[in-house]
Formats: C-alpha cells, structure tokens, sequence
C-alpha cells in the first residue's frame, strides 16, 4: 500500500516539473529573444575567429 502512495507523490511531482517547465517561456516571443540571442553570440564568435 505504501508503494501506492510513491506512485502518487511520483506523479505529483513530475506534474509539478512539467507545469514549470511549460511556464519557464515556451512561447513564442520567448523563442525569438532566445534566437536572436544566439545569433549575437555567433556574430560575436564569428569576430574572434
């Protein structure tokens, strides 16, 4: 019966990491701050090189 209630609390938590993960900015002005940051970053390796 206790293994049932890890189940549970398992399922609970991994939930909670999904719901985060979802809000930590999987939308789409996020992905454009997050691509355009990249591209400076390659431009700015680009000059080093």
């Amino acid at each position: 019966m206790i293994w049932f209630l890890y189940l549970i609390l398992f399922f609970i938590m991994q939930s909670a990491v999904l719901l985060c993960c979802l809000a930590a900015g999987n939308d789409a002005s996020s992905q454009m701050i997050s691509d355009m940051e990249q591209i400076e970053y390659i431009q700015r390796w680009m000059k080093k090189q």
